[in-house]
């Protein structure tokens, strides 16, 4: 399976002083990713996050259709995040955090791109690609659980809000990038099974790696 964009947008923060933790659990995770924004930890950094090529057949509204590869992509933008809530359970070891992303930047060497709008325009491109996405949210609930000696996280559910999109594909026709713009976070949507799955594959084995000795008590005491 190919990395999504948006594979590891489910534990990067950055913290923007209003979160007042209220107890020692609130305050370890914070801690936890005050110190990855800052790339304090052995886990990949958050400053530059490099993405494998993807190719995607992808059917909308209003015969928006299309089929589309990318090569190599580069996601910036990931240190600059805000935690707007966090709440957690000591007793069920449960966080839930929603995350506001200011800007994320994802740009490509090539992409190529074939495919119909509104049944009648043809859609071609080929060239470098910019993407740029604003004050995206994601909402999320992590579960963790005692794993030997150590911790791991037993469950998450999550969701996700684009709030604007910005298109830049260099070489394309139109109305690619205003058809972007409108359809981007649909787009998106479509793919939110992809992008579970992906954190599943992903960026839960990064995380539980990180609390293979961690057991459930530090989690609730000062590391």
């Amino acid at each position: 399976m190919s990395y999504y964009m948006w594979i590891i947008l489910l534990f990067t923060v950055a913290i923007n002083g209003r979160i007042i933790p209220r107890n020692s659990f609130e305050k370890n995770i914070l801690r936890f990713l005050t110190k990855w924004q800052a790339d304090m930890l052995t886990i990949p950094s958050l400053e530059s996050l490099k993405i494998p090529p993807v190719e995607y057949d992808y059917q909308g509204r209003k015969g928006f259709k299309m089929d589309y590869s990318i090569g190599e992509m580069k996601l910036t933008g990931l240190n600059q995040f805000l935690i707007e809530t966090i709440a957690a359970s000591e007793k069920n070891l449960e966080v839930s955090l929603t995350l506001l992303f200011p800007v994320l930047t994802l740009r490509s060497e090539h992409y190529k791109l074939n495919g119909w709008a509104y049944y009648i325009y043809p859609l071609r491109g080929s060239g470098k690609m910019n993407l740029v996405f604003r004050n995206s949210i994601i909402t999320a609930k992590v579960r963790f659980t005692s794993n030997g000696g150590g911790t791991r996280i037993q469950d998450f559910l999550f969701n996700f809000d684009v709030k604007q999109l910005e298109a830049d594909l260099q070489n394309s026709s139109w109305p690619i990038n205003a058809l972007l713009k409108t359809e981007g976070a649909q787009i998106l949507e479509e793919y939110y099974s992809t992008i579970y799955e992906a954190l599943w594959d992903y960026v839960v084995p990064t995380v539980n790696d990180y609390l293979l000795k961690v057991p459930p008590s530090r989690l609730l005491n000062s590391f």
